[in-house]
């Protein structure tokens, strides 16, 4: 019996879209330089909802990554990576939709 290799395709793109989205709010080099806080700035949008708290909105925008490596290594099953991509990105995709109802809980409960 043979052991043939998943073929390299459009479902291995969606590892490259995960790790962009773990990349989009990692803090890289002695800077602590985040792509996602420059991209905000330089649209001159706010970092957090309340000024200096409330919802992150950069791991918010984060969401459109895990979305869409989820619907391409759905689609493209039969590629290498995609069923990790798949795994992982459904796994960030639920708990950050799921940290918004738990900050607002916990919000509402000790205070402001």
């Amino acid at each position: 019996m043979e052991q043939r290799r998943k073929p390299i395709g459009i479902g291995t793109l969606a590892l490259l879209v995960l790790t962009m989205g773990f990349a989009f709010n990692f803090q890289w080099g002695k800077e602590q330089f985040q792509f996602s806080h420059y991209l905000f700035d330089y649209f001159n949008l706010p970092i957090y909802t309340n000024g200096s708290q409330g919802f992150h909105l950069p791991f918010i925008a984060a969401i459109v990554f895990w979305a869409a490596t989820v619907i391409i290594a759905r689609k493209f099953q039969i590629n290498y990576g995609a069923k990790l991509a798949y795994r992982v990105g459904s796994f960030m995709l639920i708990a950050s939709v799921l940290i918004f109802p738990l900050y607002g809980v916990i919000w509402i409960i000790f205070g402001r």
